[in-house]
């Protein structure tokens, strides 16, 4: 199986969407203003603007299919991107809504964070040159959130 720079794009809108609607669920679960609520509403602004900036990066190359040959390498990256917690549709905010506290949640938001950045490492050491640019960018943003969160934890 093969990757191109369009399903990448399509996974990264996908996990920056549940992060947007799971930092919103978990800013709303914060009654009074704090830090960490205005932590994760800065965070979901983020994850809109990384939408759109994923997408415009996407608008500029050619998709390219990432060079593959290994059976077991596409399984292992079909593997993390099933396995990452908002990997799949519309997760986000059910997510959110199991949480009981502000540190779960910050617990939650940093695992997500890493196992973001973890996904696009594997992706990226596969990549071709343009495609391993899109997936550069989308690791730096990633990493930034991490360390932003982990200040709280």
């Amino acid at each position: 199986m093969y990757y191109s720079g369009k399903e990448i794009v399509e996974i990264a809108v996908r996990i920056e969407e549940n992060g947007y609607a799971f930092y919103i669920a978990a800013a709303e679960m914060i009654r009074e203003s704090n830090d960490i609520k205005n932590l994760f509403i800065d965070l979901a602004e983020q994850e809109t603007m990384h939408t759109a900036s994923f997408q415009k990066m996407f608008d500029k190359f050619e998709p390219e299919d990432y060079e593959q040959d290994d059976e077991s390498f596409s399984a292992y990256i079909m593997n993390l991107a099933d396995k990452h917690i908002f990997g799949k549709p519309e997760v986000g905010a059910s997510l959110a809504k199991t949480l009981k506290t502000p540190k779960e949640a910050l617990e939650m938001a940093f695992k997500f964070e890493n196992d973001s950045v973890a996904f696009y490492k594997e992706l990226y050491n596969k990549a071709k040159s343009d495609s391993k640019t899109l997936i550069k960018k989308i690791i730096a943003e990633e990493e930034a959130h991490a360390a932003r969160i982990k200040r709280f934890l």
